[in-house]
């Protein structure tokens, strides 16, 4: 008998041994939570590269959904995932309006036109990720990256335009006396 309880002993203990540990945490375990609006994500993502000349801003004074979109976008430079995620609504509608609001004739010119629609490509691209529940932070950091990079070039377009205009003007007047 005294083999039987041993042996019965024995399986209890090999059984209660090769067991999986249980997945629930003990008050002991230190449990970690990553959380997509911590300040670290904001680290990776780049301010704006150009921001529009005095002769530029003078250009463009007038043209209130530029403004709205420059206003709008000064948030993204230090937003959290989150934060940009429920703000892509607004934003693809806002560059949506710019698209439809180009009233200098020069602006409607390719070259502006494509940086217009790649920077909305990217603010819609956003827009879908807000859906994904899945999504990864860095893909959010990255189209964020890729909208600032987008304006930038835009502004850099437009500042180009008004500097050529400004010497096109000078060379008339060279020639003139």
């Amino acid at each position: 008998m005294t083999n039987s309880k041993f042996l019965f002993f024995l399986i209890i203990l090999i059984c209660i041994t090769s067991c999986k540990k249980n997945d629930i945490p003990s008050d002991n375990d230190k449990i970690i939570v990553l959380d997509t609006i911590s300040k670290n994500d904001q680290k990776n993502i780049r301010s704006i590269g150009e921001t529009l000349a005095a002769d530029s801003k003078k250009k463009v004074e007038n043209w209130p959904e530029y403004q709205q979109l420059d206003q709008l976008l000064t948030n993204f430079y230090s937003i959290s995932n989150s934060e940009a995620l429920n703000l892509s609504k607004e934003l693809s509608m806002t560059t949506q309006q710019l698209k439809d609001s180009v009233k200098i004739d020069r602006f409607k010119e390719p070259d502006i036109s494509i940086r217009i629609n790649v920077l909305h490509n990217n603010v819609l691209r956003l827009n879908d990720m807000a859906s994904i529940p899945s999504i990864n932070p860095t893909e959010v950091k990255d189209e964020i990256q890729k909208i600032l990079d987008a304006f930038s070039a835009l502004n850099t377009k437009i500042n180009n335009i008004t500097n050529q205009e400004k010497l096109e003007a000078e060379v008339k007047t060279i020639e003139i006396r």
